[in-house]
Order: C-alpha cells, then sequence, then structure tokens
C-alpha cells in the first residue's frame, strides 16, 4: 500500500478541517462536501462588488458583522449569488437560523462555523499558510496535536479523551492496545463506514504486526517510527506506531481508514500520539510504582508480625484499598527447574486482575511467592476467590505451557488481623498441592485431616510409625512391580467398597481381594478392625505427605 505522504497541489475543506482550524469547527451545511476543492481564501469585506472579490473555488470568511445584519430573505438572496460564483465554501464565525441551513443545503453551498477560539484574522492566516504551504502547515498541526496530548497528560485526562482528540484530527478509527494487543481506548469517528467487529479481531493477532514490531525490545531499537499496512480486509489500512518506554514497546497506536485515504497529516498523527501516549504511561506506571513499594512494604511488614498496630492504621489508610472488607488471599509460585522469572507470573496475573470486578492487591512476597489479596462481597463468597484462582491459572498454563504452576487458597480474612494466619494457611495449602501432585488452587478448607497431619509429620515417632507401616508395601511394589499401594489409596477413597475399588482399577473383585490380603499380611493391620484400619489410613496419608517417598 502506499500511503500519500506527498501532498497533491489540490487542497479541500476536509484539509483546512484537519490542518488549518481548530478542531471544534463544524459544518453545518453540505459535510458531504469535505472533499471540495479549496483554492484560496478570501476574507470578505462588504457586501457591494462580490464578483469582485470572490472567484470560482474560493473558501469566503465572513466577519461577524456581515451576516449580523442580513434578514432571512437577504441571506438567501446572498447564499444564490455565493452559489453561481461557484464557491468552494462559507466559513462563519457564529450560528445561523436553520433555515439559512436548508437553503445553503438546497443550493448545495458547504457552510463551516468556527469556534470563538479563533478570530477571524487568526483563520485567515492560517488557512492562506496551508494553501501556500501545506507541508509546513501539516507539521505544524502535528505539532499541535503533541503539545495539546502532553497537555491532557499532565492534567490526566485519560487515554481514551486523547485517543478521542486523535480520532476527532484524522477523521478515522484510533485504536490503542498494550503489549499483549489488549484494547486500552479506541475511538470511532461518526463518518466512519468501516465494520469494526473484523477490524478489531485482525488487530487482536500478534502476527498481523509488522514484523519489526513482535518483539517489543526490538521495535523500541527500530529505525523508523511508523509502519503501513493493509489488513486482510478489503480497501482497510492502517498506520501503526509502538509506544516506546524504557527499552521496549509498552503498547501500539493505530490509525484506520481506506487504504486509499490515510495521508502525511495521519502519519504525522499516529507517531506524536505515540510518543504522547508513552509519556502518559511513563507517568501512570512511575504512581504505580509508588504504590507498589508502599503496598509492598505495608503487606511485608503485616504477614511478618514487624508493624505495630499504629504504623499498620496509618498505612491502611494510604492504600488506596478498602482493608475493612472481607478478603481471601491466593499464592501462586512456580515448581520444579528452568521456570519463569517471579516478575512474568506477575505481569500475568496483574493481566487477569485487570478484568477482575473486585479490587485486589498484588504482591510478590519475600521474593518467593506472588501473593493475592482479593476482596470478597461477603464473607461467604470465596467460591468468588476460587473462580478467579482458576482463572488465574488457565491464563499461567496459556502463556506459559511449559511451565509447572502451584497456587493454594485460604479465607476469608475478616479483619487485617487474620491476613497472616490466612496467608499462612493458602501457603500451606499450596505447598501441600505440591506434594500431594494435585494440580489444582488448593483450598485450604478442602485439606481436611492434612491440615493436621502436616504439623505432625516431622515428629520422630510419627515418621517411624509411617515407615513401619508403609515401608513393607513400597518393598514389595519394588520387588515385584506390583501396586499395593495404589490398591490400598484407592479403597479408602472408595470407601471400603470392594465394587467400586476394583472397577477404579480396572481389576478383578478377585484380585482385588487377593491385593488386599496381601496389604494385611505385610503391614499387619487387619481392615476389619475399625482403629486398624484407621491406623492403615494415617500411614497412608502422612506417606503420601513426604517428599522423599519416591
Amino acid at each position: 500500500m502506499t500511503i500519500n505522504n506527498t501532498p497533491s497541489d489540490e487542497i479541500t475543506l476536509s484539509h483546512i478541517l484537519r490542518l488549518a482550524l481548530p478542531l471544534d469547527t463544524q459544518f453545518a451545511a453540505c459535510s458531504s462536501e469535505a472533499r471540495r476543492s479549496v483554492k484560496w481564501v478570501v476574507l470578505l469585506t462588504g457586501w457591494e462588488g462580490l464578483a469582485a472579490q470572490v472567484e470560482a473555488g474560493d473558501l469566503v470568511l465572513l466577519p461577524p458583522s456581515l451576516p449580523q445584519k442580513l434578514t432571512p430573505p437577504q441571506w438567501k438572496q446572498k447564499l444564490n449569488r455565493f452559489a453561481e460564483l461557484s464557491i468552494s465554501g462559507l466559513l462563519l464565525f457564529a450560528p445561523i437560523p436553520q433555515k439559512i441551513v436548508v437553503e445553503a443545503e438546497r443550493l448545495d453551498v458547504p457552510i463551516l462555523i468556527a469556534p470563538e477560539t479563533i478570530t477571524v484574522r487568526e483563520a485567515n492566516r492560517t488557512i492562506a499558510g496551508l494553501l501556500v504551504d501545506r507541508q509546513s502547515a501539516t507539521n505544524e498541526r502535528g505539532l499541535q496535536l503533541y503539545r495539546a496530548l502532553s497537555e491532557m497528560s499532565r492534567e490526566e485526562q485519560g487515554l481514551q479523551a486523547m485517543t478521542d482528540l486523535v480520532a476527532k484530527l484524522t477523521g478515522k478509527i484510533v485504536l490503542v492496545q498494550d503489549k499483549r494487543l489488549e484494547m486500552k481506548a479506541l475511538s470511532i469517528p461518526s463518518q466512519n463506514q468501516i465494520e469494526l467487529d473484523p477490524v478489531l479481531e485482525v488487530l487482536s493477532r500478534r502476527e498481523e504486526l509488522p514484523p519489526a514490531l513482535r518483539n517489543r525490545k526490538a521495535a523500541a531499537r527500530a529505525p523508523q517510527s511508523c509502519w503501513q499496512q493493509v489488513l486482510p480486509i478489503e480497501n482497510v489500512g492502517r498506520l501503526v506506531s509502538p509506544i516506546i518506554s524504557g527499552d521496549r514497546a509498552r503498547g501500539y497506536v493505530s490509525v484506520i481508514g481506506p487504504a486509499d485515504k490515510l495521508d502525511m497529516m495521519d502519519t504525522l498523527a499516529v507517531e506524536h500520539a505515540a510518543a504522547a501516549f508513552a509519556l502518559d504511561m511513563a507517568r501512570a506506571k512511575a504512581v504505580s510504582e509508588a504504590k507498589k513499594e508502599l503496598r509492598g512494604n505495608f503487606l511485608e511488614g503485616l504477614l511478618a508480625g514487624t508493624l505495630p498496630q499504629k504504623e499498620i492504621d496509618r498505612l491502611a489508610g494510604r492504600l488506596d484499598h478498602d482493608t475493612q472488607r472481607p478478603h481471601a488471599v491466593l499464592t501462586f509460585a512456580w515448581t520444579g527447574e528452568n521456570q519463569p522469572s517471579l516478575r512474568r507470573l506477575e505481569t500475568a496475573v496483574n493481566w487477569v486482575l485487570a478484568n477482575h470486578r473486585r479490587p485486589a492487591l498484588l504482591h510478590i512476597y519475600a521474593g518467593e511467592y506472588v501473593c493475592i489479596f482479593a476482596a470478597l462481597k461477603s464473607v461467604d463468597d470465596m467460591s468468588s476467590a476460587a473462580s478467579l484462582g482458576r482463572r488465574i491459572q488457565e491464563a499461567v498454563q496459556k502463556e506459559f505451557p511449559d511451565a509447572s504452576l502451584i497456587a493454594g487458597m485460604s479465607g476469608p480474612a475478616e479483619t487485617l488481623a487474620d491476613w497472616p494466619r490466612v496467608y499462612t494457611e493458602a501457603v500451606q495449602a499450596m505447598q501441600l498441592g505440591e506434594r500431594l501432585q494435585l494440580g489444582e488452587v488448593v483450598a485450604f478448607s478442602s485439606l481436611g485431616v492434612y491440615q493436621l497431619l502436616v504439623q505432625l509429620e516431622d515428629i520422630p515417632a510419627v515418621r517411624a510409625f509411617t515407615e513401619g507401616v508403609i515401608g513393607p508395601l513400597v518393598a514389595y511394589d519394588q520387588k515385584h512391580n506390583s501396586s499395593l499401594v495404589q490398591t490400598m489409596d484407592a479403597y479408602f477413597e472408595h470407601h471400603g467398597n470392594i465394587s467400586k475399588t476394583a472397577e477404579s482399577l480396572f481389576i478383578h473383585r478377585n484380585t482385588l481381594l487377593y491385593r488386599l490380603e496381601r496389604i494385611q499380611d505385610l503391614t499387619g493391620h487387619d481392615l476389619n478392625q475399625a482403629n486398624m484400619r484407621l491406623g492403615l489410613h494415617l500411614a497412608l496419608k502422612l506417606w503420601q505427605l513426604r517428599s522423599d517417598k519416591d
């Protein structure tokens, strides 16, 4: 695709609007004639001798004093005369009656209404400057846009308002995406005729980015700042610039329109917008980092028990987070070797939290675990925390398919004083889930007897008991390549039901009965005696907790 970066000799009413007049200048009549050519600009000094003042193709500026004295019949007479002279349009500096608008539409005389922010003299100067030197006028307009966007950033008007301004200037769709190509802001001009859904679907795919932009660090080092593309949609193209902050692209801004209508002003707009958005993102990141440090200091001290109550009360009030609500605590960590960094895990979790309907605090505690303190609707609302945990696990597994994630959850913590206890429970649940190979977000409340056994497993007498009961079964399995330990686990899982246990193991009932006899012989525990059956079951649970059982 070729972008119209080389100005032609033709200047249209659309160019006048985009490059010379304030952005809130409006068409009052004949907006469909925006592409009508403008040969020159004329400031009318009086109604006498119109033919001597005006030529065909002129944009005529009417100072407020001239139309104010006209009656409706006189207005119609003047409009007829302008139509006869084939002017390109009228620029007025005050609203006009609707009857005059209707007459202008009938006569096909475009009328523009300039805002109070520009004087007649300024309008005349800027339009003449555009007609004489379009290149300079275009560059100046680009700088005006950058200054306006920078001011909006300083005033914290937000990304959407800034995007709206770019769309208003270009008259085209403007899309801002983050590094994951998630939409952060979208502005659609009123005259847009492009079907939006197919465009958004295409631009959500990383492979549709120009190759130089697919690697975020490479994008920051690229020698150019704007790329042009034809999208796989009929006659739709885009100009895209990376939003560079630091040493990498933090997002992308695109101006999207008919492939043959993208021009130099659009190129400058997307480049200046990317630069201004980068400043806005850097400012937002600095604020976020300051809040993050405050949260980190608070949570580290709270969970470690080193903060005095007065300091807890003081810092809690500065967190921009309601700590009075009940909370659930979720913990996540990588397990195994050659895993991604915790920072990458934190980024993935943050992405999910951005779409979570309730507030949450995120922190890497002690450089070991990613912790989430998720606000609950009520003390009975742990289901929302469980749902959040599943979404995080799914998102992380999708982004890091070769990594192994462990996760735990506990709650509710009804007050701040409960947070250390609930955090400890979530970590225990996560660690037990890893040891038991549960492969899910493990809720502390679901651990049952393991909550007790984990406190006992390191007692020498308990370890000796476990080894004495389960050790012979493990030795037998290793020697005979059998599965007595697995059989015993299935037996207890099905509450001693012979038929269901045999079915779960895909063996005959008689085979199961033989194995159970061998288990009783090797352990010395009669499964028909309640206390022995309990001892055997506890020994099995304790064995499953052991990290050295393999």
